[in-house]
C-alpha cells in the first residue's frame, strides 16, 4: 500500500480525452474518505490527456479514494493509501490561533518574511541563485506573484506566461500554459523543501500584458485553476492582491466574490489576505484570516490587532536600499528597527531589499543575492523570538506606550489622556504616535520586553511585576547583536545602566 506522510501530497492521474471546451472547467473529482470523514477535491487538466488530482491528508490511517472523470465517457479509479506520521520539519500548513500564527500540528511558527515579487519570471540561473540565497537566510515566508510584474527595475520579458492566447491575440484563461504552471509548482516545491511559505499574490496592478484587465468571469476561471492545482501544497498562502486598491479594473464587490470563492473552493482553508496601498482592506470579513498591511506607520500594529482581532502582518514597511524612490531607500538599521518595533507590539514584519544595480537585479523584484546588512540582524531577532515562550502581547494602554511608568497618574496626566481621546485618528497620529520611539510588550508575567528604538538613554527605571518572582534582565543591542545579562535575579524596580545608543532592548525573563 502506498504510504504518504501527513500533510504531504497524494497525487493520482487518469488519462482521458482532451477537453472539448475549457481546459480549466473539467469534471474530474477525487473523493477521499476515512472513517466518518469525507473530502471532495477537484482535479485539473495538465495537458496531453493527463488529468491530475492532489490531496493533502491530515489524519493518520488508511484513506480510500475514488476518482471520477466525466469526459466523453465516465472513467473511474479507486484505491487506498496509508497516511503515516510526518517527519522532520513537516508540521503541516501555517494556521492562525487567535492573534498568532502556528503550524497545524501545534508547532511554533513565527513568520519572518521577505519580498521577491517576480523571481519565478527570471532566467533559470537567477532562480537557482535565489533558492540558494534563501537556503542561507532566516526567511520562512516569501511574497511572490503569479503574474509577471512591470515596474521600475522590472523591464525584462518573461519566458513563460500563465495562459495561451486565442486567435485574436487575447489571453484565454480556459487554456492554461501547462509549462508555466509546472514551472510555478517547481518553485513552490523548492520553497517547501526549505520550509518556506509561499505567500502567493494572485493580482497586482503592475502590468503591461493585460492580466490586470481581465473580466470577472475570466478572473474566477483563473482562480479556479490556481486552487485546483496548488491548494494541496501545505506551504501555500493566498494573497488576493498586492495593492488591491490600485487594481482599478476590480471593484470592492469583485474582491468579496474572489475571497469567498477561494475560501469555499480551498478545502484546506489556507491563509488568505488582501494587501493594500493606502486603504487597508477590511480584515473583519470572515474569509480573511489575517491582516496583510502596507504602511509606513508600522507602530500601528497594535491598533490593527485591536481593531480586527486577527494576526497582523506588516508586509510592506518600505525596503532597505538606496534607489531613487522613497519606499526603497531606508537604511539597514531602520529595517531592523521596524522588525523589532512591529514584533514587540505583537505583530509580524516582512523584509525587502532594493539596492541599485546596473543589471537591475534587485532582490525585491527578481531575487538573486542579498547585499544588505539587515538580514543577519533579522536572524538574530528570530533566534530571540523563538526562545521566548508564548505570544507577545503589546501594552494594553494605547496612550501609555511604556508599561513601566507609574500606575498612579496625577490630575494633569488624567486630563491629558482625556484630551487625547477627543482627537480623531489623524490628529492623534500626528500629535502622539508620530513621535513614538520606544515599544513594550510582554507575555503574562513570564517575560517583559522593552525596545527603546530611536531613544538612547544611558539609564532607565525598569518596573517588574509586583510579586516575589525573580527575573533575569538582559540588555540587547539589535545592531551589534549582543546580549548581556545585567541582573541575574531582579525584583521590583530596577535602575539600569544602558549604552546610550539607538537600537537597545531590555528583556526581563522570569527565572523563579
Amino acid at each position: 500500500m502506498i504510504q504518504i506522510e501527513k500533510y504531504n501530497i497524494f497525487e493520482r492521474s487518469i488519462n482521458g480525452p482532451k477537453p472539448t471546451k475549457s481546459n480549466v472547467k473539467v469534471d474530474f473529482i477525487g473523493t477521499f474518505s476515512k472513517d466518518n470523514k469525507m473530502v471532495e477535491v477537484k482535479g485539473f487538466y495538465n495537458g496531453n490527456g493527463e488529468y491530475v488530482v492532489r490531496f493533502m491528508p491530515d489524519d493518520l490511517g488508511v484513506w480510500h479514494y475514488e476518482l471520477k472523470l466525466n469526459a466523453k465517457e465516465l472513467i473511474t479509479e479507486s484505491g487506498e493509501f496509508e497516511c503515516i506520521k510526518q517527519t522532520g520539519e513537516n508540521h503541516g500548513p501555517a494556521v492562525t490561533n487567535g492573534m498568532k500564527f502556528q503550524y497545524a500540528d501545534g508547532a511554533k511558527f513565527i513568520p519572518f518574511g521577505t519580498t521577491i515579487y517576480a523571481w519565478i519570471h527570471q532566467p533559470k540561473a537567477l532562480i537557482e541563485k535565489t533558492i540558494e540565497t534563501l537556503s542561507k537566510s532566516p526567511f520562512n515566508k516569501v511574497r511572490m506573484c503569479v503574474f509577471p510584474k512591470s515596474l521600475f527595475y522590472n523591464n525584462n520579458e518573461p519566458e513563460l506566461f500563465p495562459f495561451e492566447k486565442d486567435k485574436e491575440g487575447k489571453w484565454d484563461v480556459h487554456q492554461p500554459n501547462f509549462e508555466f504552471w509546472n514551472h510555478l509548482e517547481t518553485q513552490v516545491k523548492a520553497l517547501l523543501d526549505l520550509g518556506i511559505e509561499a505567500d502567493l499574490i494572485l493580482f497586482h496592478p503592475y502590468d503591461r500584458w493585460g492580466f490586470s484587465k481581465l473580466g470577472l468571469h475570466d478572473n474566477l476561471t483563473y482562480l479556479d485553476y490556481c486552487v485546483r492545482r496548488l491548494a494541496a501544497y501545505r506551504n501555500i498562502w493566498w494573497s488576493l492582491a498586492n495593492e488591491y486598491d490600485t487594481v482599478f479594473s476590480i471593484n470592492e464587490e469583485d474582491w468579496e466574490v474572489f475571497g469567498k470563492f477561494i475560501s469555499s473552493e480551498d478545502v484546506y482553508n489556507h491563509l488568505l489576505s488582501n494587501h493594500n496601498l493606502t486603504k487597508v482592506y477590511d480584515a473583519s470579513k470572515p474569509w480573511i484570516t489575517h491582516c496583510s498591511i502596507q504602511t509606513n506607520s508600522f507602530h500601528k500594529s497594535k491598533m490593527y490587532r485591536d481593531q480586527y482581532q486577527k494576526p497582523v502582518m506588516i508586509d510592506e514597511c518600505r525596503y532597505e536600499g538606496n534607489i531613487e524612490h522613497s519606499w526603497g531607500n531606508i537604511t539597514a538599521f531602520e529595517m531592523v528597527h521596524r522588525f523589532w518595533a512591529v514584533m514587540v507590539l505583537g505583530g509580524y514584519c516582512t523584509h525587502g531589499e532594493t539596492y541599485h544595480r546596473d543589471d537591475e537585479v534587485l532582490w525585491w523584484a527578481k531575487g538573486g543575492e542579498l547585499h544588505g546588512e539587515s538580514v543577519e540582524r533579522i536572524a538574530f531577532l528570530k533566534k530571540i523570538m523563538h526562545e521566548l515562550e508564548g505570544e507577545i502581547q503589546p501594552d494594553k494602554d494605547l496612550y501609555n506606550m511604556n508599561p513601566n511608568e507609574p500606575k498612579e497618574k496625577n490630575e494633569n496626566e488624567i486630563a491629558f489622556e482625556k484630551f487625547l481621546l477627543t482627537l480623531d485618528p489623524v490628529e492623534f497620529d500626528t500629535f502622539r504616535f508620530g513621535s513614538i520611539t520606544n515599544f513594550s510588550g510582554r507575555h503574562e508575567d513570564k517575560y517583559i520586553i522593552k525596545y527603546l528604538g530611536r531613544e538612547r538613554p544611558c539609564i532607565i527605571n525598569l518596573e517588574l511585576p509586583d510579586n516575589s518572582e525573580e527575573y533575569r534582565v538582559e540588555v540587547i543591542d539589535i545592531w551589534d547583536m549582543t546580549r548581556e545579562t545585567v541582573v541575574e535575579k531582579a525584583t521590583g524596580k530596577q535602575l539600569l545602566d544602558l549604552p546610550g545608543k539607538e537600537g537597545i532592548a531590555v528583556l526581563a525573563t522570569k527565572v523563579s
